[in-house]
């Protein structure tokens, strides 16, 4: 859902800085499923452009909550976590439908496309929202949990519970890979602030370095081992060869870049091996078409991790 200036442009205005603001177009972004991030452009006012981003209703990480987001947002402005800058909320349906969130625009691409996108940077970013002050910058209404065995439990939850949405319940490998999960819960590590969703696209670089990192729909307070497994669990799906958990690239950079060394992350590369798992069947009932990866491709990697677990 892409709205129109006439009814985008009013609200606008109300906005401090924005009251001679006159919305030439509203363009969707392409490429993810996130809440709906589109480029406003803009005459009569210093700033060429803001970001909307409109709350989606269903897909691949519903239930989608865009104010909760920008909250989100608002809080890491006062933290060295790159961020853009909230510039407005709106947590009705109207005037566009849908609640919504406006942001600066930050020109830079993402690290998919950055000719200067750098590994090190990117790895740094990721440690630095890990070690946010969650408690001093006000985070804990996203949820503290009791522990880090509840936070994964959580993490867990949240996601079988899409499986009855995507058509995907009673998937056998699904199935197992729930239940092995569920037995297997870590309970060592620490809580922390994690973005939930930190794959390449959400860092925008410029001259070499992380600018903003955007698209915080799942951030949460959890283990940080959690946030990488997914980039672990995904480079695999992109051709990685299978080996150690803890040995894996990005979680041996991490490591680095962190001062202490990650173990313990077999479970987590199952858990987002699960969720991708689940992924597919949304991305596919969504859009009547496979993502990136198939199913074979997952559901056989899903197998081969689960069988670490017992």
């Amino acid at each position: 859902m892409v709205p129109g200036p006439e009814s985008f442009e009013p609200w606008l205005r109300a906005l401090t800085g924005f009251s001679e603001a006159r919305v030439r177009a509203i363009e969707p972004v392409d490429g993810g499923a996130s809440n709906i991030t589109c480029r406003v452009t803009l005459d009569g006012v210093e700033v060429p452009y803001v970001c909307l981003r409109v709350q989606r209703e269903r897909g691949i990480f519903e239930p989608y909550d865009v104010v909760r987001e920008g909250e989100v947002i608002r809080m890491l402005e006062k933290s060295a976590v790159p961020v853009p800058r909230m510039l407005g909320s709106e947590s009705t349906a109207v005037p566009l439908g849908a609640p919504f969130i406006v942001m600066e625009w930050v020109d830079a691409p993402h690290m998919g496309i950055a000719a200067d996108a750098d590994f090190g940077a990117f790895t740094r970013a990721v440690v630095a929202i890990h070690q946010a002050a969650w408690e001093e910058l006000g985070l804990g209404f996203i949820g503290v949990p009791g522990s880090v065995g509840a936070a994964l439990e959580a993490e867990l939850n949240a996601v079988a519970a899409r499986m009855t949405n995507f058509g995907c319940a009673d998937d056998p490998v699904l199935r197992l890979a729930l239940n092995a999960l569920r037995r297997t819960i870590p309970t060592d590590g620490r809580v922390a602030l994690c973005q939930g969703d930190i794959n390449i696209f959400n860092y925008l670089f410029r001259g070499g370095e992380v600018v903003a990192v955007v698209d915080w729909e799942q951030a949460r307070l959890s283990d940080p081992r959690s946030d990488v497994g997914q980039l672990t669990a995904l480079s695999h799906l992109k051709g990685a060869p299978w080996g150690d958990a803890d040995a894996q690239g990005f979680v041996l950079a991490y490591g680095a870049a962190a001062g202490a060394r990650l173990t313990g992350m077999a479970w987590f590369r199952a858990r987002w091996l699960f969720e991708l798992g689940v992924i597919y069947h949304g991305w596919v009932g969504f859009n009547a078409s496979e993502p990136w990866y198939s199913w074979p491709d997952v559901s056989g990697l899903l197998v081969q991790a689960i069988a670490e677990l017992d």
